[in-house]
């Protein structure tokens, strides 16, 4: 009975040295973020290569929307090693004459749809000042590197509903930006805004059958972002 009692007692202690421990830490050492992400979107699809095919189609730069989030582990003051996650979406109609065969009369115009999605995951350094009693602004940058996994597919809605075609895509990715932070509670941050430039570097792609091959290329993305930290 004496050994439970001094095991527990030693456990007890234990636990409080490493609570104390932790509490009386100067830097925050784990950081989760979670917000609103807008992408301008380079969609890796140059209009002219649908031209044989579309008697318009829409332009290569749109606007997409999302959800951004990261864990960061914090191992000194102004550095940490971090995971971050953007997912983005897009679509938009248009309507076109579509050319299945250039040597039967032209029909009448369509209404198609081009749906895409961005999952990108990646991981880095991120420079912050993680000081408990710093600033209440709180300037921060970050280098990713990761994959983006695309999605891009088009449909016609009317006058027929079928399905053209559609890709997938797992390519290279890569996040340089920073923020600005503002604390509002010892565990919470605002994030007043972030901003990124968000290179992916896709490769050529078989869009089958009449629509040939999209040659490869860099898809120049920027983000812009706001959202809540939770320390």
């Amino acid at each position: 009975m004496n050994v439970f009692y001094k095991s527990a007692l030693t456990l007890i202690v234990m636990m409080f040295a490493l609570s104390s421990a932790y509490s009386q830490s100067d830097r925050y050492k784990w950081e989760g973020y979670g917000g609103y992400s807008y992408m301008n979107l380079n969609r890796g699809f140059d209009p002219d290569e649908f031209n044989d095919d579309f008697s318009d189609f829409p332009t290569n730069r749109v606007n997409a929307h999302g959800f951004n989030g990261s864990i960061t582990y914090n191992w000194s003051r102004f550095l940490g090693a971090k995971f971050d996650v953007t997912l983005h979406t897009h679509g938009e109609d248009f309507t076109s004459v579509f050319v299945v065969n250039p040597l039967l009369p032209t029909p009448p115009p369509g209404t198609f749809k081009t749906s895409q999605s961005a999952y990108q995951f990646m991981g880095g350094i991120q420079i912050k000042d993680n000081q408990k009693e710093g600033p209440r602004f709180k300037p921060w940058g970050h280098v990713l590197f990761g994959v983006a996994d695309q999605h891009f597919s088009i449909d016609q809605t009317a006058p027929t509903n079928s399905q053209l075609f559609k890709i997938n895509s797992t390519d290279f990715a890569m996040k340089f930006g920073g923020g600005i932070d503002y604390k509002i509670h010892k565990n919470f941050d605002v994030r007043v805004i972030q901003f990124d430039w968000n290179p992916i570097i896709r490769g050529d792609l078989d869009l089958g059958g009449q629509f040939g091959t999209a040659n490869s290329v860099l898809q120049n993305n920027w983000l812009l972002g706001v959202g809540v930290v939770f320390h």
